[in-house]
């Protein structure tokens, strides 16, 4: 019997709708990809260094450790590839971490445009119910303090969102180190000619073309112009989310053209 004969015995014997529920059945058991939950703390250590898997510190010596990574832009590094998947989880434990040009993992980074040394966008995860997650240590339990992510030298924003769905980020503050206001005129304006420009940056959140996004018990303060700058998004939660003493507006949801959710 040739190929499409035993095709036609197995339908006739089985009949097409059973044939869909076998395939069905069969799809809803496939596996996604196992996720990694990676581990950054100030103790921790370089990609080289240590593998990011185990929330522990680098203890001086050898390669490829079972330790954490000494900061975010590990993870997600400026001008390369991230290098956690969609549906990972990144766990930062509490203390300050500079995001912008001269941070860890700024080696692409040049300080003739020090404002575009930032994250790549955060990888989307599979669905809602498998998020990429960028968690401060003690996210559910409220133990400890949230991790400082601080902007710096104009890095245009701290986290980014764009095209970013079904993430969940939580327990962070996210800030700068200056008071001065972007575009100011008075004595608080920010430094923007040329580097240094200052321990400043415009924007702590930046998002577009963004779906099922959960923004929660974060604290975004003091950036230099706005705390969230986003626009194109749809079914997004912000819960226990604290936006105050930026320098221009709280939330910003004109991207441009075509900005509407």
């Amino acid at each position: 019997m040739n190929m499409i004969s035993r095709a036609k015995s197995v339908r006739q014997k089985l009949g097409l709708p059973t044939l869909c529920l076998l395939l069905c059945i069969l799809l809803a058991n496939t596996e996604m990809p196992a996720a990694k939950t990676y581990y950054v703390r100030t103790d921790g250590g370089s990609t080289t260094q240590c593998t990011g898997l185990a929330n522990a510190p680098y203890l001086g010596s050898g390669a490829a450790q079972p330790c954490a990574w000494d900061h975010p832009f590990r993870a997600l590094p400026p001008g390369g590839a991230a290098r956690i998947a969609g549906g990972d989880t990144l766990i930062i434990a509490g203390g300050d971490y500079k995001m912008g040009y001269d941070a860890p993992e700024t080696g692409n980074c040049s300080s003739d445009a020090a404002w575009d040394c930032v994250m790549p966008p955060i990888p989307s995860g599979a669905d809602p119910n498998h998020p990429t997650r960028i968690l401060g240590a003690g996210w559910n339990t409220g133990s400890s303090s949230p991790p400082e992510l601080w902007g710096t030298e104009r890095a245009n924003w701290i986290l980014n969102l764009t095209g970013s769905s079904n993430v969940h980020i939580a327990w962070l503050e996210i800030t700068d180190h200056s008071d001065c206001v972007e575009f100011y005129i008075g004595g608080l304006e920010c430094k923007r000619d040329n580097y240094s420009f200052g321990a400043w940056a415009p924007v702590g959140i930046y998002a577009q073309d963004s779906t099922n996004v959960l923004l929660q018990n974060l604290n975004i303060h003091g950036l230099a112009h706005s705390g969230v700058w986003a626009g194109r998004l749809t079914d997004w939660t912000v819960e226990n989310v604290r936006i105050a003493a930026n320098g221009w507006v709280g939330w910003d949801g004109d991207i441009g053209a075509s900005s509407s959710n």
